[in-house]
């Protein structure tokens, strides 16, 4: 192994179809050339169409786990995905930067399962404020619709520090592309529909593919439009509705 690889952690669920979750980030980190480790804040039941039930682990166990790697290797950027609560959140969120001031935090808020399931109610959202720790976020058009309580339209309007990946898999019009909100600027990322076809587990794949190229150095639209041809190709992979990691 090189000596050289760039470190890269996921706080994620454990899919058992490795379709998404803490599998999918790990296969993309690998993908990316980007050493990639993991931590489990919950258990699912389910299959790449059929959402059961959830376990959560308990946020003592995800935080000294944290703690434990964090303070032997050093991480270039965080990914977060399928996490309890927004007080979860905070405390992880709080570790990091207390070991790590300058990690790259990606946060990719999974509100709802893709077969219906719900994570979170509303009420639960009531700590939003603390998306402002987070380096990026990546809600699709429903989730930023939750989280805000605005029209994703005009999500150039919040008022927050972190950047906002608005991802448009779910817009009306332009589906497929992208809006990077940074440093007060909207970028559109041009990308393609292809007649509604996807594959489990995409929000995943592409918010581990943006983590593991900000910890390779490149910059936030660099990464963004990578990590985008590369889940475009993922959903490409295959006629199933399991994707194969292939960046050659």
């Amino acid at each position: 192994m090189k000596n050289n690889l760039p470190f890269c952690l996921t706080l994620a669920g454990f899919d058992p179809t490795a379709g998404a979750g803490v599998l999918a980030d790990i296969k993309t980190f690998e993908s990316f050339g980007v050493y990639g480790m993991g931590i489990i804040t919950s258990n699912t039941f389910q299959t790449d169409n059929e959402f059961i039930d959830v376990q959560w682990v308990d946020v003592t166990d995800i935080l000294g786990q944290m703690e434990l790697l964090m303070k032997k290797y050093k991480f270039k950027a965080l990914k977060i995905g399928l996490i309890k609560d927004f007080d979860t959140l905070l405390q992880v969120i709080r570790l990091a930067r207390e070991l790590s001031p300058d990690i790259y935090i990606v946060w990719d808020p999974i509100l709802k399962s893709s077969s219906g399931f719900n994570f979170h109610s509303k009420q639960s959202l009531q700590l939003r404020y603390l998306v402002d720790y987070c380096s990026l976020i990546t809600p699709n058009w429903n989730e930023f619709e939750t989280l805000w309580d605005i029209d994703p339209t005009k999500f150039s309007t919040v008022e927050t520090t972190s950047s906002i990946l608005l991802k448009g898999g779910h817009r009306k019009e332009k589906i497929g592309c992208d809006m990077l909100y940074s440093a007060g600027q909207s970028i559109e990322i041009p990308g393609n529909s292809f007649h509604g076809k996807s594959k489990h587990g995409t929000g995943c794949v592409l918010s581990a593919a943006i983590t593991a190229n900000l910890a390779k150095g490149a910059n936030l639209l660099d990464s963004c439009t990578i990590a985008k041809s590369y889940v475009e190709k993922f959903i490409l992979s295959n006629d199933s509705n399991l994707g194969y990691h292939d960046n050659k």
